[in-house]
């Protein structure tokens, strides 16, 4: 026994000792005080376990419990935002959340998507559901290699249903857009009734040969947009003649994409 000697403090015990005292201090007002587990004191389960942890043990918990409850709202939010609608934060998409009948998740955009700007014929705000405007910002870049700043719409969001049926239009649930025009510095107006032209392309060559440098932009735009799996379908004048001015361009529900899994 005369071998033994006292233990060496460490460099670091006065650390511990301090933050002892100073999880003593902030725990006391809340029953977390650190005292000593005797065999006597009663303390059984999960009690017993807290009251057995070393002084700097509560010093940790109650910062990190204190930690947590400044972080916790922002972390909610932050996990709570649909994915969709940060991924339109993420392309720089200015909207607000809008809530429309039919729409899974509506918004009203605040300027342009993707890099050109989208203007209807009436004045309206252009509410659509997110999945849209988010093939609209990622089909931009389609629309700019080509000079294109502005396209012209006459529908968007519109309660209706297909010509001729019962079933709802996809414009009912904010996934469609009809648009008439492109417009730009380098290309000027191009008008889908004026400058489309009709009957090219083929399965081993969508452009075809067109006559005009108009309709070669606008058959470029619908074969990249068509092939980009951005959207369900571009119907264009060659679908029928309900079509003849207009570009129909539709995406699938977010729920349903396969590009964004």
């Amino acid at each position: 026994m005369g071998n033994l000697r006292p233990r060496a403090r460490h460099r670091g015990d006065d650390e511990i000792h301090d933050a002892a005292r100073q999880a003593d201090a902030i725990a006391s007002p809340i029953g977390l005080r650190a005292e000593p587990l005797g065999k006597n004191s009663g303390a059984r389960g999960p009690a017993a376990r807290m009251v057995a942890m070393r002084p700097a043990g509560i010093a940790a918990v109650v910062i990190a419990s204190l930690a947590s409850l400044m972080i916790a709202p922002y972390a909610r939010a932050s996990s709570t935002k649909p994915v969709c609608l940060r991924a339109l934060d993420d392309l720089g998409v200015r909207y607000d959340r809008v809530d429309r009948e039919g729409i899974e998740l509506g918004v009203r955009v605040r300027g342009d998507i993707g890099g050109v700007e989208y203007a209807a014929y009436h004045d309206a705000d252009l509410v659509l559901d997110c999945s849209l405007v988010y093939s609209l910002a990622r089909a931009g870049a389609v629309l700019r290699a080509h000079g294109i700043e502005r396209a012209t719409y006459s529908s968007a969001y519109d309660r209706r249903n297909i010509r001729g049926s019962n079933r709802p239009s996809s414009h009912s649930f904010g996934l469609a857009i009809d648009v008439h025009e492109y417009d730009g510095d380098r290309p000027g107006l191009l008008r889908v009734e004026d400058d489309y032209e009709q009957g090219l392309g083929s399965d081993e060559d969508c452009l075809g040969r067109p006559l005009t440098e108009g309709g070669a932009i606008l058959r470029s735009v619908h074969c990249r947009l068509e092939h980009s799996e951005l959207f369900r379908f571009i119907l264009s004048p060659d679908f029928d003649a309900h079509h003849f001015n207009h570009f129909h361009i539709e995406a699938e529900p977010w729920s349903e994409r396969e590009d964004v899994r």
